[in-house]
């Protein structure tokens, strides 16, 4: 809850200021904020434009869709000390192949072939069942059953060549690796499909079967041929190792009962087409035990369960796309997450998040899930509970579900370094629980029922670009903690909202200012006749509350607040709506303002505290 006595006492400065303070006003105050025509006020009518242009429009119509088609891409060669190199050069430079067994299934029956005295076969009908301890064996897995499923027991690491292969098992699993690591081989030119029972009678008491697809060893999947995957009893692709997914593959897992990707160990994308559907209570796209890292392909990942309670754990559990136990690591691809269940996330980690590269684009609609007052699931975008780190790629994530639904949320510290990060949500779009610092790269956050950009520690602006469009008072367009400063030493910041905080201990020169500005028109600084910046603003903003710094301020300078149309303003650089150095035909003045010799002291802290995954 915000602060009543800081509110009524920056009310107080602010109508001061516009009024009979004069000659006894502190100077100290002054250094901050000087308004020579407007007042801090109420702020946003919460109405989102429908008139938006480039990135902006883009933002707020985000939506994520399945996307089947093939990507042209390469995969760089690991290092000999890579921890995954062995599978990189078992898969590309040649399987030391000695047997080939062929399995080619036929209705209920299945022929069995090719170097089968190597190895020993057992078969019921098309149930086929492999005992292997010998090395170099590839089994080749063709034709097709709806009552059959392929076993192995391997003591030997074994390649896999699905080559035009349908298996349906009514009583359990399709593929069951009871045995050592599968390089798993999509044949190029075929389309093979795997389909478990809604009941799995048929599993020994000792023995392990979790999905469809289920692996014992580690799974790597290589091959330009596809693979769909369909889980009626429990879940998709499961290893109780880790899974590897390398460029070329096509494969999509669909579940009604579990999670689509499930592994103990880690799961490393590195390529190739993943699309995932869940529509199961509680599941997620992908989920690990270890760490995710993803360096190439495009994975689209949508959940539409709602979260639940689990007894066993005594938790609530909720759907995601993404989830790891361990650090998740984006460098490279296309990665997009959907949920749209009550309590659902995007993108979730229990620990660190971290992006060098690559694009991020997350959606979730759902609302909250309570189960009672102590435990419930807030549908967030991107969620870490250790820190979060962006150092490039692009990031755009849209929660619009109501309280709670925020687009990005760590509960440690945020740095960015670089990379360009956009969201859209009701509750805050960006939140630390601990300190924020943006060193450089650009960020634009809308939020339309609280703050922009959050910070429950200091909030640090070292460079780069700094968007925050909030809601109505006290909620603002960027935020520090109270008794934190937020703080400018470089870079271009502009927030807007109903509320506004002082940049106490900035080393850069910026000012509050009063703003009524219509939704989808430009706010526009201007020093004499050369425009700094302007900026679309994404709803109707009455009387609110403009923070703005820049490296191009001087100090002692006066310069002009404009409001202008949209198809007056144009620019090469358009990020979201902000537009570095425009051209403007016209504009309505919205008054002036003059920079002080120094923006140290005066108001620090802001006029509320919150923390992550609530409202203010």
């Amino acid at each position: 809850m915000k602060d009543l006595f800081k509110l009524l006492f920056m009310t107080i400065i602010i109508v001061g200021m516009n009024s009979c303070l004069g000659d006894d006003f502190d100077d100290s105050y002054e250094d901050i904020y000087t308004d020579e025509t407007g007042s801090t006020g109420n702020g946003t009518s919460g109405q989102t434009i429908t008139t938006a242009t480039g990135t902006l429009k883009e933002l707020l119509n985000l939506d994520i869709t399945i996307d089947d088609s093939a990507l042209e891409e390469t995969e760089k060669t690991p290092e000999l000390t890579d921890e995954f190199y062995e599978d990189y050069a078992e898969l590309d430079l040649g399987f030391a192949e000695a047997y080939v067994v062929n399995i080619a299934y036929n209705g209920n029956a299945a022929t069995v072939s090719g170097d089968t005295e190597a190895v020993t076969v057992k078969q019921d009908g098309a149930d086929v069942t492999v005992t292997s301890e010998v090395k170099g064996v590839r089994y080749v897995l063709s034709g097709t059953t709806d009552d059959g499923s392929f076993k192995i027991y391997s003591s030997k690491k074994f390649k896999l060549d699905l080559n035009g292969v349908s298996i349906t098992n009514p009583t359990g699993a399709a593929i069951n690796n009871q045995g050592k690591r599968a390089y798993v081989e999509l044949i190029s030119g075929t389309t093979n499909s795997l389909c478990d029972g809604s009941s799995y009678t048929s599993t020994p008491d000792d023995e392990d079967e979790k999905g469809t697809f289920f692996s014992e060893g580690k799974l790597a999947f290589n091959g330009t041929g596809s693979l769909s995957v369909t889980s009626k009893g429990k879940h998709g692709i499961v290893s109780d190792d880790y899974i590897l997914f390398r460029p070329g593959v096509n494969i999509s897992v669909t579940s009604t009962s579990g999670h689509c990707i499930k592994s103990n160990d880690g799961i490393i994308i590195r390529g190739g087409v993943i699309n995932a559907q869940t529509s199961a209570d509680a599941s997620k796209g992908i989920t690990t035990d270890g760490m995710l890292t993803v360096e190439g392909g495009r994975t689209t990942l949508i959940t539409s369960g709602n979260a639940v309670y689990d007894s066993d754990e005594q938790d609530v559990s909720g759907a995601a796309g993404a989830k790891a136990d361990s650090v998740i690591v984006i460098a490279g691809g296309q990665f997009y997450a959907k949920s749209t269940g009550k309590g659902g996330k995007g993108i979730s980690t229990d620990q660190t998040f971290t992006m060098t590269g690559g694009t991020v684009k997350v959606v979730t609609t759902g609302t909250a899930y309570t189960y009672n007052r102590s435990l419930d699931s807030k549908a967030k975008g991107i969620k870490a509970d250790g820190n979060m780190y962006i150092k490039g790629g692009s990031i755009m994530a849209k929660t619009t579900g109501g309280e709670g639904s925020e687009a990005i949320e760590t509960k440690g510290i945020l740095t960015v370094d670089g990379g360009s990060v956009a969201t859209y949500s009701y509750d805050d779009g960006i939140n630390s629980k601990s300190t924020m610092t943006i060193n450089d790269g650009s960020i634009y956050s809308y939020a339309t029922g609280n703050d922009g950009i959050d910070s429950n520690g200091n909030l640090i602006v070292n460079g780069g670009v700094v968007v925050g469009c909030g809601a109505s008072a006290p909620e603002e367009g960027i935020d520090a903690a109270e008794g934190y400063t937020f703080s400018i030493n470089g870079g271009t910041v502009v927030g807007i909202g109903g509320g506004g905080e002082a940049m106490a201990g900035s080393q850069q020169k910026a000012s509050l200012k009063g703003v009524t500005v219509a939704g989808g028109n430009y706010i526009a600084v201007s020093g004499g006749s050369t425009y700094l910046f302007a900026l679309q603003v994404p709803c109707s903003y009455s009387s609110a509350t403009l923070q703005v710094s820049t490296g191009a301020f001087k100090s002692g300078t006066t310069y002009t607040l404009s409001t202008a149309a949209q198809s007056a303003v144009s620019g090469d650089t358009d990020f979201y709506g902000y537009v570095d150095s425009p051209s403007i035909s016209s504009t309505s003045s919205l008054g002036t303002f003059t920079t002080s010799t120094s923006t140290t002291g005066g108001m620090s802290g802001n006029m509320g505290g919150g923390g992550p995954g609530g409202r203010r």
